[in-house]
C-alpha cells in the first residue's frame, strides 16, 4: 500500500508541475509581441504547425526588440492584380527589413530555386514513404519582398529568409541565388547577426516603416478568407 501511495504521489506532483509549467509558459507568451499583433492564443498557436512556426522564430529573434527593432506577423499586402500576398514573419531593422517565410516541415526536404514545386518526403513506417509537393518558398518569398518594396521607400533594403523546422532535413536542396537564404530555424540568429554585420545601409526610419506596414496585419476576415480562395495551387 506504502508504495501505491507513493506512486499515486508522484504522478499527483508531476500533474501540478505540468500544470505550473503550462501556465508559466501561457504567461510568457500572453506578454509577447506575437500575441499582441495577432490576437491568437496560446493553444490555437500550440495546436497549429504553421502558427507555431512563427512563434518560435520570434523567440528565437526576440532579443533583437532591445535595439528598438520592430516585428509584424501574417501581413497581407495587396498586389497589382486586386489579390493579395502574406508575408508570415517580417522584422524591421535600421539597415533593412528582413522578409522571413516560414516552414515549419518535417522529413526531407528536396528542390532547388529552379524547380516551381519542392518536394517533402515523410517516412510513415515499414520503410514506407509520402511524397508531398509544395509551391517554391524561394519563389514565393520573392513575391513578398518585390510586393513589400511598393510600400517602402524606394533605396530600402529588403532581405529574403526561407527557414524550415530543425525537425526537418534539407536532403537534396540546391540555392544559387543571391537574393534569399534558406536555411534551418536554428540558424536564424546567425544569419541575422551576418546580414546586419555586412549590410552598408543604415537609417531606416523603423517607427515610420512599422506604422505603415502595421494596418496590413490587421485585415479582416474577409480578407484572409479572400486570400486562401485565391492560393489555388501557388502559395503566394
Amino acid at each position: 500500500m506504502k508504495f501505491i501511495g507513493l506512486v499515486i504521489l508522484g504522478i499527483v506532483l508531476g500533474v501540478v508541475i505540468s500544470v505550473v509549467g503550462l501556465c508559466i509558459n501561457i504567461a510568457v507568451y500572453n506578454k509577447t509581441t506575437y500575441r499582441a499583433i495577432t490576437q491568437n492564443n496560446f493553444f490555437t498557436v500550440m495546436l497549429d504547425k504553421g502558427k507555431r512556426g512563427e512563434y518560435e522564430l520570434y523567440k528565437s529573434l526576440r532579443r533583437y526588440e532591445d535595439e528598438g527593432y520592430k516585428f509584424l506577423f501574417n501581413l497581407y499586402l495587396p498586389k497589382e492584380d486586386g489579390k493579395t500576398t502574406e508575408l508570415d514573419v517580417a522584422m524591421i531593422t535600421r539597415k533593412g527589413v528582413f522578409v522571413f517565410e516560414s516552414k515549419n516541415y518535417k522529413g526531407w526536404i528536396f528542390g532547388n530555386d529552379r524547380q516551381k514545386y519542392w518536394t517533402q518526403c515523410l517516412y510513415s513506417g515499414n520503410r514506407e514513404s509520402r511524397k508531398e509537393k509544395f509551391y517554391n518558398p524561394v519563389w514565393q518569398n520573392r513575391t513578398h519582398c518585390r510586393t513589400l518594396q511598393e510600400y517602402l521607400p524606394s533605396d530600402t533594403e529588403i532581405f529574403s529568409v526561407v527557414l524550415f523546422s530543425d525537425d526537418c532535413e534539407l536532403k537534396k536542396l540546391t540555392v544559387s541565388s543571391s537574393d534569399v537564404i534558406v536555411a534551418k530555424l536554428s540558424e536564424a540568429d546567425n544569419i541575422v547577426k551576418d546580414v546586419l554585420q555586412r549590410s552598408v545601409s543604415d537609417g531606416l526610419d523603423i517607427a515610420q516603416v512599422y506604422e505603415k506596414l502595421f494596418p496590413f496585419s490587421q485585415v479582416s476576415d474577409t480578407v484572409k478568407q479572400k486570400h486562401i480562395e485565391n492560393i489555388g495551387n501557388n502559395k503566394v
